[in-house]
């Protein structure tokens, strides 16, 4: 099995900040562009 003691120390730095960028993307930015493309599209007049 790969254990992360055989991974080199670059990689775990590289992988250890990725939930705190996640997390304010997927809770914050994502459902504000969707909340503004939802917005944007039920306030066209041709939803056809």
């Amino acid at each position: 099995m790969y254990t992360a003691s055989l991974m080199p120390s670059i990689l775990m730095y590289a992988a250890s900040f990725v939930p705190s960028v996640l997390v304010p993307v997927t809770g914050l930015v994502v459902p504000a562009i969707t909340f503004a493309f939802m917005l944007l599209y039920i306030e066209r007049d041709d939803i056809a």
